[in-house]
């Protein structure tokens, strides 16, 4: 090349001293502005608290506000940081709790893997340990020379032939090494390039060119969507990958371009039904040769399945949506099929069993984007969060009544049955539950309508304005998460999400918000005890004046009678335990049976129409 080619292509590589220093000086004020507005926002509220008659030392207010953390190590790859609850806005990788006026943080080589970065101002504090450099491929494990004594130290129960720089994985020990090198805080995968013939296309912008809705991005490789294209590449270069962006963010779209861009023999597994549905409705409009192309299962119907015949079948790809049940102990080994490919999409990678890394075993390298950033590059922002405190179950019914309204898309979230039916019969709207046939066409045909636990997971709703949920499962951080991502799936600007608790299910089930807190979703706390009217109320659940403890000990006297002699609905039992003079509400009497199964008393069966309880 000669020297003028040589200036030549400097110049178009390298953009000029200027240019750069204009990039700087923006980046370098903007960082300024948003820390004065910080600043500014908390001298502002420590004058206010002095107002209101607290002691405060103005003159010590910036040397706080410098280090305004404190870090905690708590073993030897995890710690937490402290923050006044003063700074809504700081948020760093896995909100624990609230405790003594601070929001604590836990961070560990978990929140790392998944892209959650130590802040550069918390570095010297905190120092997790980056694991050993060791490779799984297939049955062989890799790892540089000088290594060999420790990875014998740390995986050897898993190893034999362990050498200088390589060692075999004893059979049946596969899984547990992936999720032991994960843990000691190393991605352990080895590369598996995509091979070309596999390929069926070389020239990716191609791809989408069938399409006919043209509602999404096509060009998934430059734009907004480019972080779409990156995950692409990750796939290219392991083979295998996890994808783990916020709902509405395009996780459909990523596993529709791997299928279209792979011959041979491809298959997915959904969770419900009603997620194969929304797949298969995609692919009709979008690229209609995966509907022949792809088998669809869900996690229950694979397992059930010959397991034999699925073992002696080999696929290119396949794909786990809401990779997060993979890991159940029903569901886990379906990872072991034949397969050279295979990606996982989650917004939600938690699990409540404490088997949260065994999903990035399952699936692969992990691709996640921090929501805020990723909802800032889609122009999208939250919407807004409210939680409800009252007096019990009566009064949820009557909030329900004043914060419905019939002219918007509402959706109401319930986890019992018999929740849902009662709310269906008062609003008039139709419940969509395990049962319901054609639940997709449900959902296009109602204005509104009470969904169970079944509509929460990947369902894409795009003119969904309200969700009202009235009844929940407990404290599960990744089921509140997965129903306020209804909302974010949504084009409506307008968009609200009511949480309603009773005053009990705050002080024992309210960790549940703390999923949304870490995503940096705030909501507001909005008490009705006071002088609530019970309105206008189902008959199964109006008063009697006796009270719960009563019902609760009729319970008891129903099982020393012998009732649960033979299975038993919550229905039922509710009717029996009003017919005997007492009441009880539904979550309370859930509540209470539920502990009679962990007591050995009592049988909990799950069945379409709900759970039964019988005697042991």
């Amino acid at each position: 090349m000669t020297e003028k080619n040589l200036a030549a292509s400097a110049q178009v590589a390298i953009p000029s001293v200027e240019a750069l220093s204009r990039d700087l000086k923006k980046k370098l004020g903007q960082f300024e502005e948003a820390t004065r507005k910080e600043y500014e926002a908390n001298i502002t509220l420590f004058v206010e608290l002095s107002k209101k008659g607290y002691k405060v030392d103005s003159d010590k207010l910036p040397e706080f506000l410098k280090e305004f953390w404190r870090v905690y190590r708590i073993k030897a790859d995890e710690y937490e940081v402290a923050v006044p609850i003063i700074f809504p806005s700081f948020n760093v990788g896995y909100f624990d709790r609230q405790e003594g006026g601070y929001n604590i943080f836990k961070l560990n080589n978990y929140t790392r893997q998944l892209g959650d970065e130590v802040p550069l101002f918390l570095r010297k504090e905190i120092k997790l340990p980056e694991g050993l450099p060791v490779l799984v491929d297939g049955l062989n494990v890799i790892y540089p020379e000088g290594f060999q004594e420790s990875v014998e130290e740390k995986f050897g129960e898993h190893l034999s032939l362990v050498d200088k720089d390589h060692a075999r994985v004893k059979q049946g020990h596969e899984f547990q090494l992936l999720v032991s090198i994960i843990q000691s805080g190393r991605i352990p995968f080895k590369p598996h390039p995509i091979s070309k013939e596999d390929l069926r296309v070389s020239d990716f912008s191609h791809v989408w060119d069938e399409m006919e809705d043209k509602s999404f991005p096509l060009n998934i490789f430059e734009g907004k969507y480019s972080f779409q294209g990156d995950a692409w590449r990750t796939f290219e270069e392991f083979g295998a990958i996890g994808v783990f962006w916020a709902m509405g963010s395009g996780k459909t779209v990523i596993g529709t371009f791997i299928f279209s861009c792979l011959k041979g023999s491809k298959a997915l597994v959904v969770p419900t039904i009603i997620l194969k549905e929304q797949w298969q409705e995609f692919w009709k409009h979008n690229c209609p040769r995966l509907l022949n192309e792809v088998d669809v299962y869900t996690y229950a119907g694979m397992s059930r399945k010959d397991w034999k015949a699925l073992q002696s079948k080999e696929y290119t790809v396949v794909g786990f949506d809401e990779c997060h049940f993979l890991p159940a102990p029903s569901f886990s080994r379906l990872a072991t099929l034949k397969m050279k490919y295979r990606f996982g999409l989650s917004a939600t990678p938690y699990r409540e069993d404490g088997h949260t890394d065994y999903i990035m075993a399952l699936t692969g390298q992990p691709v996640g984007v921090d929501w805020r950033k990723l909802l800032a590059m889609l122009g999208k922002t939250y919407h807004a969060v409210n939680v409800h405190i009252v007096k019990d179950l009566q009064a949820k019914y009557a909030l329900v009544r004043q914060l419905y309204n019939p002219e918007r898309r509402t959706l109401l979230f319930v986890n019992l049955l018999e929740i849902g039916e009662s709310l269906s019969e008062m609003l008039e709207v139709p419940f969509i539950h395990g049962g319901t046939k054609r639940r997709l066409e449900v959902v296009r045909e109602a204005k509104s309508f009470v969904a169970s636990r079944v509509l929460e997971l990947g369902v894409s709703i795009k003119d969904l304005e309200h969700i009202i949920e009235v009844d929940f499962l407990f404290g599960s951080r990744r089921e509140e998460l997965q129903r306020t991502g209804r909302l974010m799936h949504s084009q409506v600007k307008a968009k609200v999400h009511d949480i309603i608790m009773t005053l009990d299910e705050y002080e024992h089930h309210g960790k549940r918000l703390y999923g949304l807190y870490e995503r940096g979703i705030r909501w507001n706390l909005i008490p009705h005890l006071v002088g609530i009217s019970d309105g206008e109320l189902p008959k199964k659940h109006a008063k009697t004046g006796r009270g719960n403890a009563l019902g609760t000990e009729t319970v008891d006297k129903l099982f020393q009678e012998g009732y649960f002699q033979v299975e038993r609905k919550l229905g039922q039992i509710n009717g029996e335990v009003e017919k005997r003079g007492g009441r009880v509400v539904a979550t309370t009497l859930f509540g209470k049976l539920d502990r009679m199964t962990r007591q050995g008393r009592l049988y909990k069966i799950k069945t379409d129409e709900g759970y039964q309880f019988k005697q042991r």
